[in-house]
């Protein structure tokens, strides 16, 4: 296999600068004014799954319900209204050098990769690695397919998306950013570890939009 220079990038409050989930129900609203009622059960849904009476799985549910109502076209419109015009400018510059010096350029996310797939559009991003929903004939159900994309499941997608590329990981040479502490099992993988707004003892913080 070859060994490849690789730099991976979460997206939410790493390249964007929110939580791409409460854009995406904001956006729903906004389009389907009448699902306004959802609200208040999304927030129920959030305090139960904050206090473990539901899983993470359940709780996506409840907030990408309005994808079962969307076209490829409106999905792509969310991403270019929403999530493109929020992106941090250090951030596309700094993937856009990473490109420039021979990295292999991976976005991995919790979030849908039903959206988030848009960022391959810019030439300078390779990769783009996220949960999968289950699939209708039409488009997306809200509901996960496998397992929620964080922690140790980042790494169990990188690991066989990497595999397939017949490529590993350089280690002394690749890097990867990211504001969550559920991302040090990926930042494990590399040397170079880069914390966006956030200090962590032992990593590297990097002042993103400020």
């Amino acid at each position: 296999m070859k060994s490849t220079k690789v730099a991976i990038f979460d997206i939410d409050k790493t390249i964007i600068r929110s939580d791409s989930m409460f854009q995406f129900v904001h956006y729903g609203v906004r389009r389907y004014p009448w699902q306004v009622w959802r609200l208040p059960v999304i927030a129920l849904h959030t305090v139960l799954f904050k206090a473990g009476f539901m899983t993470v799985e359940q709780v996506k549910r409840s907030y990408f319900q309005e994808i079962e109502r969307m076209s490829e076209k409106d999905l792509e419109h969310f991403f270019d209204t929403r999530l493109r015009t929020s992106i941090f400018a250090e951030a596309s510059v700094e993937m856009q050098h990473r490109k420039e010096a021979g990295y292999h350029v991976l976005l991995v996310t919790a979030s849908p990769h039903a959206y988030m797939k848009y960022f391959n559009n810019f030439p300078w991003v390779d990769h783009v690695i996220g949960t999968e929903l289950v699939r209708h004939e039409n488009g997306y159900t809200c509901r996960v397919d496998g397992s929620n994309c964080k922690g140790e499941e980042k790494v169990r997608r990188i690991q066989a998306y990497l595999s397939k590329k017949n490529m590993v990981i350089d280690y002394d040479q690749s890097c990867s950013y990211s504001d969550s502490l559920s991302d040090l099992p990926v930042m494990q993988l590399v040397s170079q570890r880069y914390f966006i707004n956030k200090r962590v003892p032992d990593m590297e913080a990097l002042t993103w939009g400020k």
